[in-house]
């Protein structure tokens, strides 16, 4: 059973009127459908027509018990939480919070981490937690900071209480709508000239990470062995340089060992890939959910302050206020290690978007043609359908803590199902992300450009955007300008404009059953998805 339903998620029910009644009813419309059933010849209803095509099996009496219980649960709990905060202001984020040294200890079980996790993904922060940007008078009562929509800078909004405010499309930890892109890094003015960013869902983080740092430790070990030949043979050799069947340029090393990274494309010359953000731009999840925090809630880390306050990070991203409250709101300490690793614990165990082919005949036809065509015109040049993952454990820990204590998440186990799928049976195996994406950087021209460069990461080159989830993530590209697949592809440029060209060139019936194909790209149906 996935921990999806044993966790008590708090956004769980929104979607059915947020009560337990709509259980209730749910349940006995089940209970109904099925005495209708009971003819004398005992054979089935007949299903609406509009139903044909669509999942319409329902759940077993045991599985609807269970839903009820655990709404019932869900509710209880979510009305003590309600009055407790009532009355103790600021005990929630008791809850959903965990010091570095628990993980340690390993003093908490992975099923309870995913449920605190979930607990701190769903809280609205507060001003005494450190939510938005000062200066604060500390003698005012009532003062909450106002939220700025368009970015200040790198200082950012903030632009959202919590996580789940901008992460609820398609379901829980889901993308956001247009209405909700975040307008980075402007004037904390106007919308001219900001960075304009639509929220993607946040569906198999887990898995991405550890193939991005499979890859990385591919084409770094690449460079260390074409270094090595170089020194030996005492001459210039040139590799190809590639990783899970990704080509990312060549590597190439001068006699004396020097690498030389002129022709490597994709990826930065420390070859690592970094497969988070529109852009590419972080290589692991505590390392966004670290930004993110900052940027959208006014949220800064200990680490950023001591860094700020060693030398290594520029204060002027953070604010005018001292090393230790750089945002000068009166909180020192925000985000702890421990919380990040909680996020980072939380996000990993998440599950991996599936693949859902339609099942009436016409459509599925088109489906299967679509899935061909899709490869034929060029889109799975990039879009690469599977990458293959060989080692599912991440530990969700500080790279920089060496005590010898990991905390390991097995992603393709751990969680919230459905995971990824093993390639072969038995203990030793590959496992397949069917995540569609290379992994990699790609200019996409000039027409998709976003305003400025992203560090030293050009305007018009962006990651390739993994399609898994994609039916229920619009709108699409990384400002939210597509309202539609076909809007999204025909948008395209730079590297993929022969793509783009040979799916224009089709047919209608054959475009059509490529935006088919990939409308089957989604997540799998649950009772508690709103």
């Amino acid at each position: 059973m996935a921990i999806r339903s044993l966790r008590g998620r708090r956004r769980a029910l929104v979607g059915f009127g947020g009560g337990i009644a709509s259980i209730v009813a749910l349940a006995l419309l089940v209970v109904l459908l099925r005495a209708d059933a009971q003819t004398p010849d005992q054979s089935p209803p007949r299903r609406p027509a509009i139903l044909d095509g669509f999942d319409t099996a329902m759940p077993d009496d045991e599985v609807l018990r269970e839903d009820l219980a655990r709404a019932i649960d869900l509710r209880t709990r979510e009305h003590f939480d309600r009055v407790l905060d009532a009355r103790e202001p600021g005990e929630l984020i008791e809850h959903a919070t965990l010091a570095e040294n628990v993980f340690a200890r390993r003093a908490i079980s992975i099923d309870a981490l995913f449920v605190v996790g979930d607990e701190f993904f769903a809280y609205p922060f507060r001003p005494e937690n450190g939510w938005g940007n000062g200066p604060r008078d500390p003698n005012a009562t009532g003062f909450t900071p106002e939220l700025r929509r368009i970015h200040d800078g790198k200082k950012g909004g903030p632009d959202a209480f919590g996580c789940f405010s901008c992460h609820s499309k398609g379901g829980p930890d889901g993308a956001g709508t247009q209405t909700q892109n975040g307008f980075l890094v402007g004037n904390g003015k106007g919308t001219i000239g900001a960075d304009q960013r639509n929220p993607p869902h946040l569906l198999g983080m887990g898995p991405v990470e550890v193939l991005g740092r499979e890859m990385t430790a591919t084409l770094q070990a690449a460079a260390t062995a074409t270094a090595a030949e170089a020194r030996t043979q005492g001459r210039r050799v040139e590799r190809p340089l590639r990783a899970k069947g990704v080509a990312f340029g060549t590597i190439a090393a001068e006699a004396d060992g020097t690498i030389d990274t002129g022709m490597l494309a994709g990826v930065d010359q420390d070859l690592t890939v970094r497969p988070f953000g529109w852009k590419g731009h972080q290589a692991t999840l505590r390392a966004m959910i670290e930004e993110s925090l900052h940027i959208h809630h006014g949220l800064i880390s200990k680490q950023i302050h001591l860094a700020v306050r060693d030398g290594t990070l520029a204060a002027a991203d953070y604010g005018a206020g001292a090393w230790d409250d750089l945002d000068q709101d009166g909180i020192s300490l925000e985000i702890d290690s421990g919380m990040l690793t909680t996020v980072v614990g939380y996000l990993a165990q998440l599950e991996a978007p599936v693949m859902r082919p339609p099942h009436d005949p016409g459509l599925l036809d088109a489906f299967a043609a679509g899935r061909s065509r899709f490869e034929a015109v060029g889109c799975a040049g990039c879009h690469v359908p599977t990458l293959e993952l060989d080692d599912p454990k991440l530990d969700v820990r500080p790279s920089g803590i060496d005590d010898g204590h990991p905390y390991i998440i097995d992603v393709a186990k751990d969680g919230d199902g459905p995971k990824i799928e093993a390639k072969y049976g038995g203990k030793t195996t590959t496992y397949l992300v069917h995540l569609f994406s290379d992994l990699k950087r790609h200019d996409m021209g000039a027409a998709l450009a976003s305003p400025a460069a992203q560090g030293a990461i050009p305007a018009s080159v962006f990651l390739t955007r993994p399609l898994w989830g994609l039916a229920d993530s619009a709108p699409y590209l990384h400002d939210g300008r597509a309202p539609t697949i076909q809007d999204a592809i025909v948008m395209h440029g730079g590297e993929a404009a022969a793509a783009r060209d040979a799916y224009v060139a089709l047919d209608e019936d054959g475009r059509a059953s490529i935006r088919v194909f990939l409308a089957s790209l989604s997540r799998e149906p649950k009772l508690f998805v709103p």
